[in-house]
């Protein structure tokens, strides 16, 4: 046992002595946090916020790592057979929700219809926050209570996505933030969702502390109805620089990593006494153009042969064989596998298609510097990531394939949730369009393929007026709007597979992404103090990874 471990344990042991239980009963997991969450949710749409939610705020259903929904705050999951989800006379879908009697929120107040009024306050009212909010303004025409235990969600027309992620009700505790939102106006800015003071959910724990740069602590949830945790607390010990997160584990400083690179998997899998697993993600490592049709993104990026030209002069299979092994097949596509069309074929490594297309589009070296340029502008891109080792290295390769096609890049690294994600209102470097090229990630949907206007609309592309759109490259397809708004509402899932696959297609010849590596989940685990076989039933979205926390046990 490492030193600095010791003395937290000592410290802990310290302080949790209550109501005659014995400190030294008490059993602690402490997890490596490799990006520390910018704010709570909603107001955050980072996949670090959202895991947040396993441990303390859970809502009304979840899927399992086959895709399968399950109820967590209502009775059962609405269907048209058991006749909670029903068309009205106007042709819109209507969905009945059948709370659960007697949940309590984390500090004893009662989960009641009101709280559900409230998730549809802070989804359709945008004055309440700066939020992501995708379809759900104009999906959901009406959430209205009908007893204490019971609401009904009307949707403007036909929705067959009614139970998807974006647009069921998500309750909120309306005893804390009604009140919140009378004083301030707003949720942005407030210390709830900042630092998580006075933070109150629904699930196993509760969030205890967060202290900004080191940690994030949970409780046991004494309200939560599922089955006890048998770890009575949670700490999320943040830890930003990769090498540290391994050697943490190692050290024994934490007893579970995840999410770490694919090249550090034998690295990992070589310390004594750790157990590594991994589980299939939602996320593809990406290179993603700024193609905004309004912006300040470098000209030569407005143009889709430019692009395509850049594709072809990056040598993709051997830069990820060369970071994270051989054997890795390009993602196609954005969208989850589940939904993409037959015969799609990545854009190959051609750097004499790349230099044909760049000349044809009038960049050319013309004052022999090794850097093209085109009306006296040179071909030098601004290309952001965060400090990811990976991906940092992805980058370096990449500029080095450009290189050798005329095509300078200046190299960027800053924090992600705070600089590179943020939102418009905090000046977020996507937010606000300032980049050329960007290498990071974003989840698809395998469970539906509904297409957010937020993230692919032109509705969606961040501006004053839209500070919480998610469309960072500024994809603004006419067609692909249209289809959006068929796929929404077609219930038929013939039709509507095809018309996704046409919106699929359309995204590709944008070329406004190009896969780099698709990822897994990885995790590694102190088998000394806990028990992997009760780990490993991993959620597989982008934000359920600690779904079965409640399951862990110590090691017997």
């Amino acid at each position: 046992m490492s030193k600095r471990f010791l003395i937290l344990v000592i410290a802990l042991l310290a302080l949790s002595f209550s109501g005659g239980v014995l400190a030294q009963d008490e059993s602690v997991i402490v997890i490596g946090w490799e990006q520390e969450p910018d704010v709570l949710e909603p107001l955050s749409n980072s996949t670090f916020s959202g895991l947040l939610n396993d441990f303390y705020a859970r809502y009304a259903w979840d899927w399992d790592t086959d895709y399968n929904v399950y109820p967590i705050l209502v009775e059962e999951i609405p269907t048209v057979e058991n006749g909670l989800v029903v068309t009205d006379d106007a042709g819109n879908t209507v969905v009945t929700y059948k709370i659960k009697p007697d949940l309590l929120w984390s500090d004893g107040e009662p989960i009641t219809a009101d709280d559900f009024l409230l998730g549809h306050r802070i989804y359709s009212d945008t004055s309440t926050g700066t939020i992501s909010r995708a379809n759900y303004p104009d999906a959901v025409a009406s959430v209205e209570k009908v007893d204490d235990h019971t609401v009904v969600q009307t949707f403007n027309g036909p929705f067959p996505d009614y139970i998807s992620d974006s647009v069921y009700v998500r309750p909120y505790p309306a005893h804390i933030w009604e009140p919140l939102l009378e004083a301030n106006g707003t949720l942005d800015g407030l210390p709830y969702f900042t630092r998580a003071e006075g933070a109150v959910g629904y699930g196993p724990y509760k969030l205890e502390s967060w202290v900004p740069g080191e940690s994030i602590t949970f409780v046991k949830n004494e309200f939560w109805k599922g089955e006890s945790p048998a770890i009575d607390r949670v700490i999320l010990r943040i830890i930003t620089e990769t090498a540290q997160l391994r050697n943490a584990l190692e050290t024994g400083e934490i007893d579970l990593a995840f999410n770490y690179p694919d090249d550090l998997e034998a690295s990992y899998a070589a310390i004594p006494n750790v157990t590594t697993w991994n589980t299939r993600s939602v996320y593809d490592d990406a290179l993603w153009f700024n193609v905004r049709p309004e912006g300040t993104q470098h000209p030569a990026i407005k143009d889709a042969n430019v692009r395509k030209a850049i594709v072809h002069a990056i040598d993709r299979v051997t830069n990820t064989a060369a970071i994270v092994g051989e054997g890795i097949n390009l993602p196609l596509a954005y969208d989850s596998f589940r939904w993409q069309p037959e015969g799609l074929e990545p854009i190959e490594y051609n750097v004499e298609i790349a230099n044909q297309l760049l000349d044809e589009a009038g960049w050319v070296d013309s004052n022999g510097n090794g850097t093209r340029d085109k009306d006296g502008v040179e071909l030098i891109l601004r290309f952001f990531t965060t400090s990811r080792q990976s991906r940092v290295d992805y980058q370096l390769a990449i500029q080095a394939n450009l290189q050798e096609v005329g095509i300078a890049l200046q190299l960027f690294q800053v924090p992600g949730p705070s600089v590179l994600f943020a939102s418009l209102t905090n000046r977020g470097i996507l937010a606000a369009g300032d980049f050329d090229l960007a290498l990071y990630t974003n989840s698809n949907d395998p469970i539906s393929p509904n297409i957010s206007p937020s993230n692919l609309g032109t509705a969606g592309i961040p501006t004053p007026e839209n500070p919480g759109g998610s469309n960072y490259s500024g994809v603004s397809i006419p067609r692909l709007d249209e289809l959006i708004d068929l796929i929404e509402v077609n219930t038929d899932p013939v039709s509507r597979l095809e018309q996704k696959h046409e919106a699929v297609q359309l995204l590709v010849d944008e070329v406004y992404w190009a896969g780099l590596l698709p990822r897994v989940t990885r995790f590694a685990l102190n088998t000394e103090r806990f028990d992997a076989s009760t780990f490993q039933a991993n959620g597989t979205l982008a934000s359920n990874w600690f779904q079965t926390v409640e399951l862990w046990k110590p090691a017997s």
